[in-house]
C-alpha cells in the first residue's frame, strides 16, 4: 500500500512539472450539472458555486415510496500552489419528507442531511491548448477552419481524487429510499470516509462547443462502491447564453441509475453566471426528478505572471471597457437631464406666452 501511495505521488508530480493550468478571462463553472470540467480556476482564484432545487422521487415498487423536499448544492473551488492543482470542496444538503407503506399503514417523517459531502483535488495532466501551432487557421481552406478538426478530437486530461465524508449517514450512498431498503434487508452503512477517483476529458469544438466527460469509482473501500460515468455537452446559442444537457450512469450492487438534465447558462460577466435546469431518470425504479437555479460567482485575485500577451490585452481592453461604459453612461445620463430641463423650459415659455396673449 506504501509502495502504491508513493508510486502515485510520484506519477503526480511528474505531471504537474510539464503542464500548467490555463487561465480562462471568463468564469469556469462546473454548474448547472454534476460534470466536472477539466481545467483549474488556478492560484489566487477563489470560486463559489450554489444551486438551489426542488426534488421528487419515487419507487412505486418499493412500498410506494415517495420523497418531496428541497436541497442545495455548494461547491468551493481555488488553486493551489501548482498552477494545474485545484482544492475543491461539494456539499449536497437535502431537506424532505419520506412516505411509504408498512404492514400498519402509510408512515411518513421528515428528514435532513447531507447526500453528498466532497473534499477532494484536480489536477491537469494534459492541456492541448499549450501547442498553439495545433490550432493555427488553415489559410488555405475556410471550410476546414469551420468544420471538426482532427486537433478537435484530442481532449485536456485531468486527475481528480477525494475523499467522501458521511457524518450523520442520513442518506447513505445518496440513496433517498434508504430507510426503506433497511426494512428489507441489514441496515446501509456508508464508512465515515471514502474515496473517489475520477479520469476527466474535455473537448473544444465548432466555434465554443464543449464536450466534457467524467469516469470514475465513488465510495472506495464500502461495501457499495459505486462505478460514475456522466458526460455534458454546452451549445452556444447567442453571445452570453449557452445551452446544456447532461447524462450521468450509476452503477452498484444497490442500484442502476440513468439521469438525464438539460438547462442554460447566461453570463452576466467574466465573474458571474447564472444557470436553470431540469433533471429526470430515464428508468422508474425510482424516478428522480430535481428543477433549480443556481449562481457561480469568482474572485478573480490570479496573478498574471507568465499569462500569454494576448490575455493580458483582453483583460485591459475589458477593464477599460467597463470604465468607458461607466463614463458613457454619466454623459449620456447628463446629455438627458439637460435635454428634460431644457423643454422643460420651453414648454414654461410657451405657457408664459399663451397667457400674455
Amino acid at each position: 500500500m506504501n509502495l502504491s501511495c508513493t508510486t502515485l505521488c510520484l506519477f503526480l508530480l511528474f505531471f504537474s512539472s510539464l503542464v500548467s493550468s490555463q487561465y480562462t478571462p471568463i468564469i469556469n463553472s462546473n454548474r448547472p450539472g454534476f460534470t466536472q470540467g477539466a481545467f483549474s480556476v488556478g492560484p489566487g482564484v477563489y470560486q463559489l458555486e450554489f444551486g438551489a432545487s426542488y426534488r421528487q422521487d419515487r419507487f412505486a415498487s418499493l412500498a410506494d415510496a415517495k420523497s418531496t423536499g428541497a436541497g442545495f448544492t455548494l461547491d468551493l473551488r481555488t488553486g493551489l500552489i501548482l498552477q494545474n492543482l485545484e482544492l475543491i470542496y461539494r456539499v449536497d444538503y437535502h431537506n424532505d419528507q419520506l412516505s411509504f407503506n408498512n404492514p400498519s399503514g402509510r408512515l411518513s417523517y421528515n428528514r435532513a442531511g447531507t447526500k453528498k459531502n466532497t473534499l477532494g483535488f484536480k489536477l491537469l495532466l494534459f492541456d492541448p491548448f499549450r501547442n498553439a501551432e495545433w490550432y493555427k487557421p488553415d489559410t488555405k481552406s475556410y471550410k476546414a477552419n469551420r468544420g471538426i478538426r482532427a486537433v478537435d478530437l484530442i481532449p485536456a486530461v485531468s486527475l481528480y481524487l477525494g475523499s467522501e465524508l458521511s457524518l450523520d449517514n442520513i442518506y447513505p450512498y445518496g440513496e433517498p429510499f434508504s430507510s426503506v431498503f433497511n426494512l428489507l434487508s441489514p441496515a446501509l452503512q456508508q464508512n465515515q470516509i471514502s474515496g473517489e477517483v475520477m479520469l476527466i476529458t474535455q473537448n473544444h469544438f465548432l466555434n465554443n462547443f464543449v464536450f466534457v466527460t467524467n469516469w470514475g469509482r465513488r465510495y472506495l473501500g464500502c461495501p457499495y462502491e459505486q462505478n460514475y460515468m456522466s458526460s455534458s455537452l454546452m451549445i452556444p446559442i447567442k453571445k452570453r447564453l449557452m445551452g446544456f444537457i447532461e447524462q450521468v450512469s450509476l452503477d452498484s450492487e444497490l442500484s442502476i441509475d440513468v439521469l438525464l438534465t438539460v438547462g442554460a447558462v447566461y453570463l452576466f460577466n467574466e465573474n458571474i453566471h447564472v444557470d436553470a435546469f431540469l433533471s429526470q431518470t430515464l428508468k422508474n425504479t425510482p424516478s428522480m426528478f430535481a428543477a433549480g437555479i443556481g449562481v457561480s460567482y469568482r474572485i478573480d485575485r490570479y496573478n498574471d505572471n507568465g499569462i500569454p500577451h494576448e490575455i493580458k490585452e483582453l483583460r485591459k481592453r475589458r477593464k477599460k471597457n467597463r470604465v468607458d461604459r461607466k463614463m458613457n453612461a454619466k454623459k449620456i445620463k447628463e446629455y438627458s437631464d439637460r435635454e428634460r430641463e431644457r423643454k422643460k423650459a420651453e414648454r414654461k415659455q410657451k405657457k408664459a406666452s399663451k397667457k400674455n396673449k
